[in-house]
């Protein structure tokens, strides 16, 4: 039931529609009633925006978790990254670390495929995050000066003390996303 809080447009698109067909019989009818049905959308209208914007669902600190991580990575900042990535994991704490000081990342874009599957009712609550991505890579070593790289990435996050963090993540070759894509 978290959808209208997600998207404000349902909420709009809902709030027009009422505020038009009881402003028109309004004024057909000269009916009192129907401007304050009218005057009720409205106020019912915006309301339901301003609440969709304050309250934040997991869905969204998990898509907002995940777009901070990009900013760190592309500013090539590996305590900033660390940080979002469950302390007890060393194992992909040390993944991670090792994969971020291979390269030096100049651009991180998250493609619009982005998937976030949250699990509430797990205890903590769990989700995960699927997308394709296209890092601006040099290859510290030399290799790779400035190239373009498109990955499928799969992120798995846990709630923690309020906060979403990293518990495992792999990537792919960026067809894994489109061979997802046209199986749905």
């Amino acid at each position: 039931m978290t959808w209208w809080l997600e998207n404000p447009l349902p909420i709009v698109l809902l709030g027009i529609t009422a505020v038009v067909v009881f402003g028109a019989i309004w004024l057909q009818s000269g009916r009192k009633l129907m401007m304050y049905l009218m005057l009720a959308a409205i106020l019912l209208t915006v309301s339901g925006v301003l609440i969709e914007r304050a309250v934040q669902t997991d869905r969204e600190q998990v898509d907002a978790t995940l777009h901070q991580l990009a900013r760190y990575v592309e500013q090539n900042d590996l305590q900033s990254v660390l940080k979002h990535v469950d302390p007890s994991l060393t194992g992909v704490r040390a993944r991670a670390a090792t994969e971020m000081q291979r390269y030096d990342f100049s651009r991180v874009s998250i493609k619009q495929n982005l998937e976030i599957t949250v699990f509430p009712d797990e205890d903590p609550p769990r989700a995960i995050a699927e997308f394709n991505v296209v890092v601006v890579i040099t290859d510290r070593s030399g290799t790779l000066n400035a190239q373009r790289v498109p990955r499928f990435v799969r992120l798995e996050f846990k709630k923690e003390n309020g906060d979403w963090v990293v518990t495992d993540f792999e990537h792919f070759s960026p067809d894994v996303g489109f061979k997802r894509r046209t199986q749905k």
